[in-house]
């Protein structure tokens, strides 16, 4: 059995088709579904129920899952104790992403961590589902850093550490009455077109929150889309504040009644040691990744 055909076979869990698979491993899709194919074959079973739209796990597939990821687990700290020995510290550590962290200087981190340790590759992962999937990943094996937005306390069986706090702001057109008042409070958006973003983000879960009473005209997965939307009077949205400075035109508009806060972090398994390359990643991102002041002044 190919530890890479395991590979390819969670990769089709996580991501639910082949197509996301094979593009989250930066091989082709042909790989991916042959792979998986092959792997059927060695088990007796199929794994996945094929529909037009997405792979649904059989019973056997779900009974796979678990060993699966053990053995790539296993694989790792194989490699992860002879680079010990060497006194290396090398290998892929995968971290679950979230959009348009800006208030925290991530690049300065990553630049960091290639001068001290070049062995090290950091393979982001974006979730449809934020900081929620990211959670999920963390817990499973899957990832084994993540950052999370708004996140809930305390997380069983995930270790938290806490970056940076912004508020969320309203992003609204320069002629929007909100943005004349020049604050809002909650019980406005009853009468307001509001954008949201997906079920699972950060910033969602913050406003399902602190805002359950809202008009919600559209859901979108892009927050520049969701500041365009709003610029152009098409609805208001909620987002960071230093995202809602990133777009010329927007206007953010401070709430007055709650503080609306999206803190950032970093998290990892609170159930197993992190690797050599991922307590390395971890330990400078907290040593560097410090709130970026410069755009946490709020301005009109």
């Amino acid at each position: 059995m190919e530890l890479r055909h395991l590979e390819y076979f969670l990769a089709c869990v996580d991501q639910g088709t082949f197509t996301a698979a094979a593009r989250s491993l930066n091989v082709v899709q042909s790989a991916v579904s042959t792979g998986v194919a092959r792997l059927e074959r060695e088990v007796g079973e199929r794994l996945f129920d094929r529909t037009p739209t997405v792979l649904m796990l059989t019973d056997t597939g779900r009974a796979v899952v678990g060993p699966a990821r053990a053995a790539l687990r296993a694989r790792a700290d194989v490699f992860d104790a002879v680079d010990g020995v060497r006194g290396d510290i090398r290998g892929e550590v995968a971290v679950g992403a979230l959009v348009n962290v800006v208030s925290i200087d991530l690049a300065e981190s990553f630049a960091e961590i290639h001068r001290r340790h070049p062995g090290i590759t950091i393979a982001m992962r974006q979730n449809p589902r934020g900081s929620s999937g990211n959670i999920v990943g963390v817990r499973t094996g899957t990832l084994d850093l993540a950052f999370l937005g708004a996140y809930p306390e305390p997380i069983p069986g995930v270790t938290v550490h806490r970056l940076a706090s912004e508020p969320l702001v309203l992003v609204c057109s320069p002629e929007h009455r909100l943005a004349r008042a020049g604050s809002f409070v909650t019980t406005d958006l009853a009468d307001e077109r509001v954008i949201d973003y997906p079920p699972g983000w950060g910033t969602r879960a913050v406003v399902d929150r602190d805002i359950p009473s809202r008009r919600t005209v559209i859901e979108v997965a892009d927050q520049f889309f969701g500041m365009s939307l709003a610029v152009k009077d098409f609805g208001v949205t909620l987002v960071p504040l230093s995202v809602a400075h990133l777009l010329s035109g927007a206007v953010a508009v401070p709430c007055a009644d709650k503080p609306l806060m999206w803190d950032i972090a970093i998290a990892h398994s609170s159930t197993r040691t992190p690797s050599r390359p991922a307590q390395a990643v971890l330990d400078i991102v907290m040593e560097l990744a410090r709130p970026v002041r410069a755009v946490l002044g709020l301005r009109r």
